[in-house]
């Protein structure tokens, strides 16, 4: 299971394009309330425990400039404490802290000067 998420700008051609392992959920959620302090709310459904926290629901439908913010907010966390976060990786080798943080920079800073918006579904 994955999270997708697309970058699109005002006329709606895809700026960006990604997807990722729901592995990582927990750590992305832990790092954004490291930084923030906010929690991240589960993921709903019946699969929702196996999901974890529905960290994409804040970005899904953000501009680009809260999007922007709210990748930064997830990377300063992560990039606070690697150790703490290489430590929860997924011990089936699906996704881990090194790919996914390369993969939330791509999404960050692909922000193009014109408006955009982001569609997250997981």
């Amino acid at each position: 299971m994955s999270w997708d998420a697309t970058l699109y700008d005002d006329r709606g051609h895809v700026e960006g394009d990604w997807n990722y392992t729901h592995n990582c959920n927990r750590m992305i959620a832990e790092a954004y309330e490291l930084a923030t302090g906010d929690e991240t709310p589960p993921c709903g459904g019946p699969l929702g425990p196996a999901i974890g926290p529905a960290w994409w629901d804040r970005l899904n439908g953000a501009d680009g400039t809260a999007g922007y913010a709210y990748l930064s907010a997830i990377m300063k966390g992560l990039e606070s404490d690697p150790q703490r976060f290489r430590a929860m990786n997924p011990p089936n080798g699906w996704g881990d802290y090194d790919s996914l943080l390369k993969v939330l920079r791509a999404m960050r800073d692909c922000l193009p000067e014109w408006p955009t918006r982001w569609e997250v579904h997981g």
